[in-house]
């Protein structure tokens, strides 16, 4: 009898081990919401074509924006990344961003107006057609210490391809920071780059993105 209460005893206890275990808490993720008052999306253009020494390259910063990060830095693999981005609030070759990007000259505010707004026409980005631009992930692996490699789909003009970019992280008391470039082609998201003069003067189709954001609890 003593060796049966002993066995219902141990077999309770594996029972009760298994059921903890079970349902256990998984991962301890954690939600950060996009700050947009201390992080920044930019793009940016480069000139090409034989009349290249008449042209600008360009910047382009986003002013509104919201985005959020789902992640357990311990097990990141089953982590998220969104932002959607109001293609309206797109900022052509402000003063600030140039010298940030290292654009010595500037431009008149009439033709950096008119830039803009051929940016926003519906041969380029459509903005009224296309109110957002969104990326959104598919995995996130990591690599060297503070450094993760991000998959996802991004959606331009109503386009969407996969792409695949480098990222740093890094803690910030509770916050975190996380910066990174790609570049992507205007052409895969089904328009084609600014050109004039039949050519002369045109963008290159390949631009590239920064990121630098703070995420907070």
């Amino acid at each position: 009898m003593k060796s049966v209460a002993r066995g219902l005893i141990q077999g309770g206890v594996l029972f009760t081990v298994l059921c903890v275990a079970l349902h256990a808490p998984a991962a301890a993720e954690s939600v950060y919401t996009i700050d947009p008052a201390r992080s920044e999306f930019a793009v940016q253009l480069f000139k090409t074509g034989v009349g290249s020494a008449l042209a600008h390259d360009h910047v382009v910063r986003a002013t509104t924006f919201t985005g959020q990060v789902r992640i357990d830095l311990a097990a990141p693999t089953s982590g998220s990344i969104s932002v959607e981005v109001q293609t309206n609030s797109l900022i052509v070759d402000e003063v600030a961003a140039r010298q940030k990007y290292g654009l010595a000259s500037q431009l008149s505010e009439k033709d950096r107006q008119q830039i803009q707004e051929t940016m926003r026409s519906p041969s380029q980005l459509d903005v009224v057609h296309h109110p957002v631009m969104k990326f959104s992930s598919t995995k996130i692996e990591p690599q060297q210490a503070g450094r993760y490699t991000v998959t996802g789909n991004l959606t331009i003009r109503g386009v969407t391809q996969v792409v695949t970019f480098s990222a740093q992280v890094e803690r910030h008391e509770n916050a975190l920071h996380i910066t990174g470039a790609f570049r992507f082609t205007q052409s895969s998201f089904g328009y084609t780059p600014y050109s004039a003069l039949f050519g002369a003067v045109r963008n290159q189709d390949e631009v590239l993105l920064h990121f630098d954001v703070l995420a907070v609890p």
